[in-house]
């Protein structure tokens, strides 16, 4: 019989799949048609969705290698305009599995702004797909995800206003709004649109870390929104923090000392992929293991923040 104490795991309040997500995996599911670039950043539903035949495309394919293709899938990051255009051009049908925040509140922001007479500028990776589609939805829009990207703004742009990437930290959004502001327009209006199941699970890890003795991150590594979360559960948890894509990865070493291990999950994370990462606990640890999930009040699980800043 095991002396050792128990092991509590705590999933995060907010973990796992998040709307858009699952209305991107059910289209891809139910019309079975080439998919365009990886539907989502996560392993287990590329290969879920690979396995049952579906094609997958690289996402911004030469049109000429869709030869003989007539329906396509674009994925939950969005795609852009001009390559829609392009496919219509060719008579390629597509099924748009874009997340509805970015096409019923990002997007529109950007067009709203431009006719306002803003010039925006967009803070996120340049070469994530979201922002690589975002973009081509605005007449000359600035990309900035570094200081040295502030540094290249022009000097005089008139009214300005920046957003940002659904899935970037409020931290990194904030601390590159401020700069902006310090080097080169001061008045500079900011809207927080991230989506509000990231803002959800960001603040449902970084609560959770402050308290548990290791925390498991679980989704792809290719996954912005999933990787912030292991930078957030590192403040507070640097050498016990541990961003896994599949159960397989968790090593028996890892649990040892601790006795309350944290669980979050990003957007694109399966919840099964979730129940599978316990089961796994459950089995490399030689005592007993107690799961519940952090208490929390309802969560808002549509929309984007739009704070301002």
């Amino acid at each position: 019989m095991s002396t050792l104490p128990p092991l509590e795991v705590i999933v995060a309040r907010s973990a796992g799949t998040c709307f858009g997500v699952e209305a991107a995996i059910r289209l891809a599911d139910s019309v079975r048609k080439p998919i365009l670039g990886p539907l989502v950043h996560n392993p287990k539903v590329v290969n879920d969705l690979a396995s049952k035949g579906i094609p997958i495309f690289e996402r911004y394919a030469d049109l000429d290698a869709l030869e003989g293709v007539s329906e396509v899938v674009i994925t939950a990051h969005g795609y852009p305009k001009e390559l829609k255009e392009a496919l219509k051009a060719r008579g390629i049908q597509f099924y748009d599995a874009t997340c509805p925040v970015l096409l019923k509140w990002v997007y529109r922001k950007i067009q709203r702004f431009e006719a306002d007479g803003y010039r925006v500028i967009l803070i996120g990776n340049p070469n994530h797909a979201e922002i690589i589609a975002s973009r081509s939805y605005g007449t000359d829009i600035h990309v900035v995800y570094s200081p040295e990207d502030v540094e290249q703004l022009p000097d005089n742009l008139g009214k300005t206003v920046a957003i940002c990437q659904t899935t970037i930290t409020r931290e990194k959004f904030q601390k590159l709004v401020d700069l902006i502001r310090e080097k080169k327009y001061p008045d500079l209006k900011a809207v927080d649109t991230r989506c509000k199941p990231v803002k959800n699970q960001q603040e449902a890890v970084e609560m959770l870390a402050q308290w548990v003795d290791a925390m498991l991150i679980v989704g792809g590594f290719n996954s912005s929104n999933t990787t912030n979360l292991a930078n957030i559960a590192r403040k507070y948890l640097p050498e016990r923090t541990y961003h896994i894509d599949s159960p397989a990865l968790i090593q028996p070493e890892w649990l040892e000392g601790v006795r309350h291990l944290g669980i979050g999950a990003g957007t694109s994370t399966p919840r099964e992929q979730i129940e599978e990462v316990k089961q796994r606990v459950a089995e490399l640890y030689p005592g007993p293991v107690l799961f519940r999930v952090n208490d929390a009040e309802e969560e808002d699980l549509v929309g984007v923040d739009n704070s301002e800043i």
